[in-house]
């Protein structure tokens, strides 16, 4: 996987993401995330993801790509419905899509 591409992937979600910052659902994602790639996780969310996931890294990586593609989706149906609202208040053109 590109990196730069998937930073800009979650550079994307990150703006269009309702409440982005405030989610439970996105820290989940984090650490989730920090675990698979062998990056610092707390006492605590070691015990959640023992409790959760035993010692199970498929079902940690299956979670993990859940809940980002549920993220990606969320946030083009939000991107979306901004496009359309200028596209209402501004009348502009915007092309069709595949």
């Amino acid at each position: 996987m590109n990196y730069q591409s998937y930073s800009d992937l979650w550079g994307f979600i990150e703006e269009y993401l309702p409440n982005y910052y405030k989610r439970n659902d996105v820290l989940r994602s984090d650490i989730l995330f920090r675990y698979i790639n062998d990056e610092y996780v707390d006492d605590s969310d070691m015990q959640w993801i023992r409790e959760e996931f035993g010692s199970d890294k498929e079902a940690i990586k299956k979670e993990s790509l859940r809940l980002e593609k549920g993220f990606i989706n969320e946030a083009m149906d939000c991107f979306y419905e901004q496009l359309l609202e200028i596209k209402r208040t501004d009348n502009l053109q915007i092309p069709n899509l595949p």
